[in-house]
């Protein structure tokens, strides 16, 4: 296939992958904003490694929770490549079964999630991004024509969200950032606050992971997102858990391949 740019604009970060064949080369976020203009797009491309058309990109796939700036977004990559990018939507083929869902009910980004989860690892599986939200997304096993068959999900305030929340809505409980939590129960308030976001996460999910169990046999959990590293060493349940931090990208590639 070649050279593709793939691209996932989230809440906070705008995230790009470079991929050469099955490869992903290289990759960069920087802050999403709902003012950039194309000329500023390009110009974060080329600062971070990014050439324009005489890398002979095949093309670009855009997946987006900011529709606002998509426009933006695929003008800048259609600079770099050449050609006009495809945009994650209902129309591109995922070779995930969705008629558990009403149309335009889940969101492109879980769905691209799914599509490298069980390409990867089969499904059964729980995907869990955690990013600004800690969104879950399970899909039970396809047919002749999909690779997973997406039965339903959560959405959670993000571990980050909610300690900014705590510290936004009391008067006492300090402004954190999430880290490492190596014992369960804190011994003050700014460990309790990061064990209650970080670990109680990870908790919800063996859970979670514990009840689907007996009735998905072979679930594996997948876990992705800037906090996963944080939170997977609380999920004790006896899924496979893996965490693979560039899914999405791995999974946008997947169905750029699959639509050309």
């Amino acid at each position: 296939m070649g050279k593709i740019l793939t691209v996932d604009i989230g809440n906070s970060n705008i995230v790009v992958g470079a991929w050469d064949e099955d490869a992903l080369t290289s990759t960069f976020r920087i802050q999403t904003r709902r003012d950039y203009s194309v000329k500023e797009l390009l110009e974060a491309f080329t600062e971070n490694g990014v050439c324009v058309a005489e890398c002979a990109y095949e093309g670009a796939i855009l997946s987006s929770v900011v529709p606002e700036i998509n426009d933006v977004c695929l003008d800048a990559l259609k600079e770099v490549t050449g050609k006009r990018p495809l945009l994650m939507g209902p129309l591109l083929d995922t070779e995930i079964d969705l008629s558990k869902y009403e149309p335009g009910s889940i969101g492109m980004d879980r769905i691209v999630d799914v599509t490298a989860a069980a390409t990867m690892y089969g499904a059964p599986v729980l995907v869990c991004d955690l990013g600004t939200c800690t969104t879950i997304t399970v899909a039970d096993l396809g047919d002749a024509n999909h690779k997973g068959k997406i039965i339903g999900g959560m959405i959670c305030p993000g571990v980050q969200l909610s300690l900014n929340a705590e510290a936004e809505h009391t008067s006492q409980l300090p402004q954190l950032v999430a880290s490492e939590v190596k014992e369960l129960l804190g011994k003050d308030t700014p460990s309790n606050m990061i064990s209650g976001a970080v670990a109680g996460c990870g908790l919800m999910l063996s859970e979670l992971a514990k009840r689907l169990l007996s009735e998905m046999p072979g679930l594996k959990v997948v876990v992705t997102g800037g906090l996963g590293k944080l939170v997977i060493p609380w999920i004790k349940c006896e899924a496979e858990v893996h965490y693979e931090p560039d899914l999405l990208l791995r999974g946008l590639r997947d169905i750029f391949v699959a639509n050309n």
